[in-house]
Parts: C-alpha cells; sequence; structure tokens
C-alpha cells in the first residue's frame, strides 16, 4: 500500500507572522537630511552699518542697528545649513 503525504498549508497567523518579520528584518535607508528649501531660495544677505552711532543717513543707505543684528543672524543660520553641504 502507498502512503500519500498530505501537503499542510501553513496557518493564516503564520504566514502573517512569517511576512511581517521578513519586511522588519530590512531596515529602511534613511532619508537624506536636508534644510527644507531655505537652502535653495536663500543666500547670505548683505548689511552697511552707519560708520558712527547717531550719524545723519539723508539718503537712507545705512541700516539700523536692529536691521544689522537680523541680517548678521540670517547669515549665521545661512552658513550653518547651506554652506558646504
Amino acid at each position: 500500500m502507498r502512503r500519500v503525504w498530505k501537503s499542510r498549508m501553513p496557518s493564516t497567523a503564520a504566514m502573517a507572522a512569517a511576512l511581517l518579520s521578513m519586511t522588519s528584518a530590512c531596515g529602511q535607508p534613511e532619508p537624506p537630511r536636508t534644510a527644507s528649501d531655505f537652502c535653495l531660495v536663500s543666500k547670505r544677505l548683505t548689511a552697511e552699518p552707519a560708520p558712527a552711532a547717531g550719524q545723519d543717513d539723508p539718503g537712507n543707505r545705512f541700516d539700523t542697528d536692529e536691521t544689522f543684528a537680523e541680517i548678521v543672524g540670517h547669515n549665521q543660520v545661512y552658513d550653518r545649513l547651506c554652506i558646504n553641504r
């Protein structure tokens, strides 16, 4: 008499566990770190502070102290995020 082996299908839970273990075993590559679009749309700003405090500026050529401080801050951020990237 010939013996016939029945093929046993794994249970659905076993198949799901095997599938999940295979997909989670491979790590996903880390996406590249970017500084959003800031480096694409921004640039270093130029500033021209007044040579002396309280100097008359009839042609409005000089930046105020507040504007100059903001420009310096902007340029520091730009240098940190965008230069040599």
